[in-house]
């Protein structure tokens, strides 16, 4: 895999995502899914790239011949959970039926005050695990890194949806030291910081090569170079969509933090802990493949 994920541009998107967010504030959800049918129904059809995609990676995760059936509902699934982020966003959460497998682990954080790393992925949502951690009794401040300049068209509806979108947001398109600024002083502030771990953000970014479902793949080394400096835990979450009006979010320690790293160890800390970060996210695309929501040609070309 490379940075060539940018280059899948967001087709068409900006009309259907705001067609879609005018249906689901004016008919509700239930009336709302439907109309998804025939734009899931475009997309598949006409988006022969991420169609292939699709194609390829369902073959690997679910061992059979991959049928048309199988990508439709992946497409569906992915269209889904984007209508869901509007109800998520604007507090209509009432509806959804959203359980949480892990919240204990951040009892020790939230103690200690001295913040942590949430790696996540493309898959399944990761707006529901946010309301979750906001739902918390103890609820902690999550502060998430995203390419503001990416998927604009969508940015731009959330916005519309909730003004106060952005307050949470760590723009990750920054110059590099003034990025690491933010997040060291999110983190000193008992702030957890949550980032993508899965994909590589430009050729000039730093990475490391992997295996996922026994195929090379390059993922960025960024996150773990910073739980290095840091000295902070990092926890994996994921939240899968699980048909209906269900999710179930997951979080697991993927390293306690605390321990110096000298910078002749670091790129074996980051080698490790970035195979061990895609063991993790392989096992559960394995349980729930319809859930990856990588639709560019994901895997390392030789």
């Amino acid at each position: 895999m490379s940075e060539q994920w940018r280059s899948y541009q967001e087709r068409g998107s900006g009309f259907w995502i705001r067609s879609v967010f005018w249906f689901g504030v004016r008919l509700g959800r239930p009336v709302t899914r439907c109309v998804l049918w025939p734009i899931v129904a475009y997309f598949l059809l006409t988006g022969r790239a991420a169609r292939r995609a699709s194609r390829d990676f369902l073959r690997v995760a679910l061992r059979r011949p991959v049928r048309w059936g199988d990508q439709w509902r992946h497409f569906f699934y992915f269209a889904a959970t984007i209508l869901d982020r509007l109800y998520f966003y604007a507090g209509r959460t009432a509806a959804f039926d959203v359980r949480v497998d892990g919240a204990e682990l951040f009892d020790p954080i939230l103690e200690s005050g001295r913040g942590a790393l949430l790696l996540s992925a493309h898959f399944g949502s990761f707006d529901a695990m946010r309301v979750a951690a906001e739902q918390r009794e103890d609820a902690f401040s999550l502060r998430i890194l995203m390419d503001l300049s990416h998927s604009e068209a969508l940015n731009k509806a959330l916005r519309a949806v909730n003004p106060a979108f952005l307050d949470a947001i760590i723009d990750s398109s920054q110059a590099a030291n003034e990025l690491g600024l933010r997040i060291r002083e999110a983190v000193a502030e008992g702030d957890v910081v949550g980032l993508m771990a899965d994909r590589v953000n430009s050729a000039q970014e730093r990475s490391v090569d992997c295996r996922l479902f026994g195929r090379a793949v390059r993922v960025p080394a960024t996150p773990w170079l910073l739980a290095a400096v840091l000295r902070v835990p990092v926890i994996l979450g994921l939240c899968t969509y699980e048909g209906a009006n269900r999710y179930r979010v997951s979080f697991e320690l993927l390293h306690p933090g605390g321990e110096a790293i000298g910078s002749r160890q670091r790129m074996d800390f980051v080698q490790l802990q970035a195979q061990g970060y895609l063991d993790r996210i392989e096992a559960h695309a394995r349980r729930n493949p319809y859930n990856w929501f990588n639709f560019y040609p994901y895997w390392s070309r030789a």
